[in-house]
């Protein structure tokens, strides 16, 4: 019985051990989409990758992450990652490929990517006719945050765009050819938040309450604190 359970947890163990040594690439157009890019096991579930020697202020076109068969990959479409001011895009990737965060994509794996600060994100949509023009704020950390109030009851399509140009956009898998994003609106004038995550390879869309409701919540915030 000893020697059973032994050999059934020495099994256990090289499953895990496997697992976790799972290697993953970066692939694309710039090495034939081979395997001589290993990305680095950062922990938590996020392996990292720097492409250098790049001209600034260029794009590394046409990539993704991916193990060797392909079984696992981000984005579903093709990314297309500006290059920084030191020549260097840095990605990365989350192999996960099913998230409980609010965020999207929810059941994909994600690819991230430092924000290169070469331009600035807004949003075109259904909305504003496909012009964009609604202007995201950079909160830092590749985070970009803005609101939209959307005056007619309906499905809206839209994607993140560099303001101006579709030379780079995020679609619903964050690639850059992807499928439009949606936010749907039930009632006139709502307020919608659309936030842009470049270093979690995830976007968001939220219904801003109204001013009466925060005060409702306020309200019931109080008389829940005056009953204990």
């Amino acid at each position: 019985m000893r020697v059973r359970n032994l050999i059934a947890v020495f099994a256990v163990a090289m499953t895990a051990s496997a697992a976790m040594a799972q290697p993953y690439y970066v692939r694309g157009d710039f090495n034939a989409w081979g395997l001589t890019d290993v990305m680095l096991d950062a922990g938590g579930g996020l392996y990292t990758y720097t492409l250098s020697g790049l001209t600034p202020g260029t794009d590394s076109s046409n990539l993704k992450a991916a193990d060797e068969l392909w079984t696992v990959s981000a984005p579903g479409s093709n990314a297309v990652v500006p290059v920084n001011a030191l020549g260097e895009v840095n990605l990365r990737f989350f192999p996960q490929s099913s998230w409980a965060d609010g965020w999207e994509p929810s059941a994909k794996a994600r690819l991230g990517m430092e924000d290169s600060g070469n331009f600035d994100w807004e949003i075109a949509g259904a909305m504003n006719g496909w012009a964009g023009g609604d202007l995201l704020t950079d909160l830092g950390n590749g985070l970009h945050v803005g609101q939209i109030t959307i005056p007619t009851p309906g499905s809206y399509d839209f994607k993140f765009r560099e303001q101006g140009s579709w030379a780079h956009s995020i679609g619903d898998d964050t690639g850059n050819s992807a499928a439009n994003n949606n936010v749907t609106t039930t009632v006139p004038n709502e307020i919608w938040q659309f936030s842009l995550d470049l270093e979690g390879g995830r976007w968001q869309t939220t219904l801003v309450p109204e001013p009466a409701s925060l005060a409702l919540l306020g309200l019931g915030g109080l008389m829940m604190i005056r009953r204990r």
